[in-house]
């Protein structure tokens, strides 16, 4: 099965809205309209064992807070405030409540830490443990930074550094619980309790230079590929621009892989991958200075043609054989 393809076979037979809806399928959230000043944000996300955790190197609180970030980094990539939240929970029959209890605590806890209220949710009996978060947010009326926006001639951005999360992801698979190096806490901590970009999106929406904006969940090429199908465009990524810390670096290097592959296709970075157009190229400048935000281009977007890695001289279509995969 196909992600992407089932996801547009759905988005096809959808039957159009009758009620009053901004974004709805394709965009990081749905977009509503609230009121005069703010408009509704809700976006929803999944967590399955051993799928996305697994309790080998993951506790119970970090299992509830990595969903809750999840959720966030969603509505922080739409430059949005996130404000409520609906939790729903599958356990194993015979699972015990103290570690029941302490997974919801990790929720709870990422909840409080962005002033965000829990109003309900649902739990059941499951063949292993599920979370699933419903949350709702607001961004100000008209402003809400999307997916679709991107235009032929934009530079690509990306906060911090990529690849992070996946070398922490071969440290603990690799390690499951052993003493790890001192180049390998970095990653290993990017991986277990993730850094939604709360304050970053606030500030490239006031920034007003961001034409297109998404949060990095599915690696660099999935993701700059949803962003090219929504804004009807391609890409071509610079491999030699690929921001990458020096601890990744050091974790690839210890599997004799390469660091700017993580980057490219490891995922679970959270950090925002955004466009900005020539003309704004100045006013984004100085907005770089005066807020002290750190960025780093890494590509350009085209007319058409889907996306490219740039690498020296040569470019070559994106491949998705290392991209994550659902399914």
């Amino acid at each position: 099965m196909n992600e992407f393809d089932f996801i547009n076979s759905i988005r096809r037979r959808v039957l159009p809205p009758v009620n009053p809806v901004i974004a709805s399928i394709g965009d990081d959230c749905a977009v509503l309209p609230y009121n005069k000043t703010f408009d509704l944000l809700i976006t929803a996300d999944a967590l399955s064992e051993n799928v996305h955790f697994s309790r080998k190197y993951f506790t119970p609180w970090e299992i509830g807070a990595r969903a809750m970030a999840a959720n966030i980094s969603d509505i922080c990539a739409m430059g949005g405030v996130p404000k409520y939240a609906v939790v729903c929970m599958g356990f194993l029959k015979n699972e015990k409540q103290a570690f029941a209890a302490s997974v919801y605590r990790g929720i709870m806890d990422y909840a409080a830490d962005y002033s965000i209220d829990i109003i309900g949710g649902d739990t059941i009996s499951a063949g292993c443990l599920t979370i699933s978060i419903t949350l709702l947010g607001r961004v100000e009326k008209g402003r809400a930074l999307m997916r679709s926006g991107a235009k032929a001639g934009d530079h690509v951005f990306t906060t911090g550094f990529l690849g992070d999360s996946y070398a922490g992801l071969r440290v603990l698979e690799k390690k499951a619980g052993r003493k790890l190096k001192a180049f390998e806490y970095l990653p290993v901590k990017r991986h277990l309790v993730p850094a939604p970009r709360f304050v970053q999106g606030r500030q490239l929406l006031g920034s007003g230079a961001v034409n297109a904006c998404m949060d990095i969940s599915d690696g660099l090429v999935n993701d700059m590929t949803r962003i090219c199908e929504e804004s009807k465009c391609g890409a071509v990524i610079d491999y030699g621009k690929l921001p990458v810390s020096e601890q990744c670096a050091a974790v690839a290097a210890s599997f004799n892989d390469k660091p700017g592959d993580y980057a490219l296709y490891g995922g679970e970075d959270f950090e925002l991958l955004f466009t900005v157009p020539q003309k704004k190229i100045g006013l984004f400048g100085r907005f770089l200075k005066s807020e002290g935000f750190t960025a780093h281009e890494i590509g350009t977007i085209k007319d058409a043609g889907g996306v490219f890695i740039k690498n020296g001289s040569s470019i070559r279509k994106a491949g998705y054989k290392k991209a994550w995969k659902h399914f």
